[in-house]
């Protein structure tokens, strides 16, 4: 035979001295032209006679003569074939109740023969490879094209039985949407770490054994023939299913109707669009089936298209390469998730949600890519959840799925459950789906924080976040109306008019601020506050402290909160939990009807006592410092010197826009301080200080501003958000001290928790190797008491302390 010929050709004489062998033989074999064209006595027979001579493949012979591929199978072309034995389909015929091939439809045996044939020549070695660019991309291949493909076919649109095609536009040629044969290679397997039961899982009763052709094992590999290569089979494969044809089985109509949801006459997530340049091609291929028209079927606004039997997924792969994954839960399931979800959003049906809320569940249960069996548990789907809903430690393929399937396009798996998504389950889907933020809140979520705090909103241990809580007090659309919002659809932006006139020089700016105001972010098992109760024990009167996730300090006590422009306005919001579904990330609250209908929000500006401008706007940090001491008569020194030093006005290292903790020493730490020599006294009267005096003050005022983050006293062993035993912060001070070498050095203050969980502000000492070449002094803590620490004010909080920021140089010997 040809191939033993030319293996022994090259062992004996290499690639070239082959060639000329060959091309001897057939310069010198041809000497007329009759003989020119005699079929060379070497080479192999066609596939058909190869069959034949074999002695065990009559009933696949016999289903090839029934179609029309006995032809090709007869001669010129280049196929690899997985062809069934003889034993393989008596085996299908008493599965499906046929006593000999001819009780077998002609249409179905085209389908079995067409199905065996893949497109080109494959020996076995390379049937898990890719051939890319001429060169073997080895173990990379999961399925090869075959010869079968879908035409027209027959499906019920709006009622009424159609012609259709797979396409997602009108075309002018006949489609051929070939259909793909998964070839499970030990390559394959091997290169993605897989394990027998990421095959046996999806082909039940037949045992791993590195190569197989869907659920036939390859018992007998690389019969050469003249067109081609055969592989013999165990099982008659009949062509798969894609994905979109699997949702037609029964069982799966719940999860299909969302897929077919509606709004009037349109699709949200499918389209059948009449083709009329289609309908005529298919009116000249059928013209006895009475064609009138063609719909060319496709699927929208989703990760991929389930009829589509190429793979257009982001991976970087061919269609040899990946498919995609599918997840089906049970129709009891996805009935129990529509009356849940419909009763939250108080809608009567699915097309009363908006086209983003629907996808967010369909993406859930979509993977565009293969899942395979062994890998579920640590999975997740194109929303980013584990489809288990834990992650590794979470539940195994068994105990979520009833059943598994390989798909001509990808897998599809039947589930006891819905795919649990952030979108439904975490403190962030009372914004999604709560009728009281959807014309407004909802849409700033989506216009402004897709990048941010909707994406941390949504962390839980769906997508590998444990440790996050999250406390929502819920934006209610009315309060950002009765603030002076609204929403131009039309141009796609939102309008604050009142806020606008005020001079305010961004209203998507406050906007943002607003929203951000009600979100607090904590940690589980650590910070996690379970209500808005307040600590009677903190020493503040009963008022807890929280920085939202804007960087606003907001109080609470016995469930009511103030912002600073609350406390400026004298008013409180008062909030409820929403106790009627379990978040699985936090709580959330609800602003009670009667302050809705007051316009009472959480506010950082005086709405209410505020003109102008102001009214929309922070009131300064230095005014709000001049408010502290007029409030806090022992604190009274600090300003002084300030006002000595600044001349009665805002220093300029203070910025706007920048968040601060300010440290104010009582008057008797500043007294303290002034008797250790450490800065001098206030001068008597209007006097200046002396041009030695001056930088001793400036340095002690800056140490006292420390930038960054809002620092409250809380009481709790950490600093939020993020869980921070310790923090550094940047001081306002410059440090130049020639005796150890610093010039213009930024300083920091460490900010830490003792074992009571108290506050303590320390000078950072400044090292180079081991030389401690400025070293902070002692500690100080704030000064409990309301109003005395935790003083609110424009992204900032002052606190009493105990002492002053300090430090010694140690200049080297």
């Amino acid at each position: 035979m040809i191939h033993t010929l030319l293996s022994l050709c090259k062992q004996s004489f290499g690639w070239l001295g082959t060639c000329w062998l060959v091309l001897l033989l057939v310069l010198t074999g041809c000497t007329d032209r009759e003989e020119q064209y005699e079929r060379p006595s070497w080479l192999e027979p066609p596939i058909y006679d190869v069959l034949t001579e074999r002695g065990n493949f009559s009933l696949y012979l016999h289903a090839v003569d029934k179609t029309l591929y006995s032809s090709i199978l007869k001669g010129a072309a280049n196929y690899t074939v997985f062809a069934p034995n003889d034993e393989a389909f008596r085996h299908y015929l008493s599965e499906h109740n046929y006593s000999s091939i001819d009780e077998v439809p002609v249409e179905v045996l085209t389908k079995i023969v067409a199905y065996s044939m893949v497109f080109n020549r494959f020996e076995s070695s390379r049937l898990g490879d890719v051939l890319s660019s001429s060169v073997w991309e080895e173990g990379s291949s999961v399925k090869k094209r075959t010869s079968y493909y879908k035409t027209l076919y027959r499906e019920t649109i709006d009622g009424k039985e159609q012609w259709v095609v797979d396409s997602p536009a009108d075309v002018t040629a006949v489609l051929t949407p070939y259909k793909y044969l998964p070839i499970l290679t030990s390559t394959y397997f091997s290169q993605g770490k897989l394990l027998p039961v990421d095959y046996e899982t999806f082909f039940q009763g037949t045992a791993y054994s590195g190569l197989h052709a869907a659920a036939g094992s390859v018992i007998n590999k690389d019969i050469y023939a003249e067109n081609g290569i055969i592989h013999e089979v165990s099982a008659v494969n009949e062509p798969l299913d894609n994905l979109d044809e699997m949702l037609k089985a029964n069982g799966r109509e719940e999860f299909r109707n969302v897929l077919e949801t509606k709004v009037g006459d349109s699709y949200l997530f499918m389209s059948y669009l009449l083709g009329e340049n289609t309908t005529e091609v298919y009116k000249k291929l059928y013209p006895d089936r009475n064609i009138s028209a063609v719909y060319c079927k496709t699927y929208l606004n989703l990760p991929y298209l389930l009829n589509n039997e190429d793979y257009k997924g982001t991976e970087t792969a061919t269609t040899e390469q990946q498919g995609y994954t599918l997840l089906v839960p049970s129709n009891e399931a996805v009935t129990q998730f529509e009356e849940t979800v419909l009763a939250r959003a108080r809608v009567e049906k699915l097309s009363d949600l908006s086209l983003t809320t629907l996808g967010y569940f369909l993406k859930a249960h979509m993977v565009d890519r293969i899942i395979w069996p062994s890998q579920f548990a640590n999975e997740q789907n194109t929303n980013g959840e584990f489809l288990n809903g834990e992650g590794i430690d979470g539940p195994r393929l068994e105990d979520c799925v009833t059943g598994s399937h390989f798909a001509s396009n990808g897998v599809l798996y039947d589930t006891k459950e819905v795919v649990k998504s952030k979108y439904f389950n975490t403190v962030y889907s009372e914004i999604l789906l709560n009728e009281d933020c959807r014309t407004l809140a909802d849409v700033a979520f989506g216009k402004f924080f897709t990048g941010d705090w909707l994406i941390e909103l949504t962390k839980s241990v769906l997508n590998g976040n444990k440790e996050v809580d999250y406390l929502l007090v819920l934006p209610s659309d009315r309060l950002l109306q009765m603030d002076g919002y609204s929403y131009d659809e039309i141009n796609g932006k939102f309008v604050n008019e009142d806020a606008k006139n005020a001079g305010l020089s961004s209203v998507d700016d406050r906007l943002k601020r607003l929203l951000r105001m009600c979100i607090f972010q904590r940690t589980k098992g650590a910070t996690e506050l379970e209500d808005f109760n307040g600590f009677s024990a903190l020493g503040y009167d009963g008022y807890g402290y929280a920085v939202n996730a804007y960087g606003d300090v907001v109080r609470f006590k016995n469930n009511k909160l103030q912002g600073l422009g609350n406390i400026l306005d004298g008013e409180e919001v008062e909030v409820e939990e929403m106790t009627d579904f379990a978040y699985n990330n936090g709580r959330v609250f609800r602003i009670k009807d009667e302050d809705i209908a007051a316009g009472k929000m959480l506010q950082y500006s005086p709405r209410k006592t505020g003109s102008g401008v102001a009214a929309w706007t922070d009131p300064t940090l230095y005014s709000r410092i001049a408010s502290y001491t007029e409030q806090n008569s022992d604190c009274r020194l600090f300003k002084q010197y300030m006002d000595r030093v600044y001349g009665g006005s805002a220093p300029s290292f203070i910025k706007s826009g920048t968040f601060y903790t300010v440290l104010i020493p009582t008057d008797a730490a500043i007294q303290a301080a002034v008797t250790a020599g450490k800065i001098p006294a206030l001068p008597v009267g209007s006097a200046e200080f002396s041009t030695e005096e001056k930088p001793l003050v400036e340095r002690f005022l800056q140490l006292c501003f420390l930038s960054g983050t809002v620092v409250v006293d809380d009481g709790l062993p950490y600093m939020e958000p993020g869980k921070n035993k310790s923090l550094s912060l940047t001081t306002a001070y410059k440090l130049t001290a020639a005796d150890v070498d610093l010039w213009s050095a930024n300083t920091l203050v460490d900010v830490y928790k003792d074992e009571s969980n108290s506050l303590k502000f320390r000078f950072q000492d400044i090292k180079s190797n081991n030389w401690v070449k400025v070293e902070g002094t002692d500690p100080v803590s704030p000064v409990r008491g309301e109003g005395k620490s935790n003083y609110m004010g424009p992204l900032s909080v002052i606190h009493a302390v105990d002492g002053i920021i300090w430090f010694k140089t140690n200049p080297q010997e």
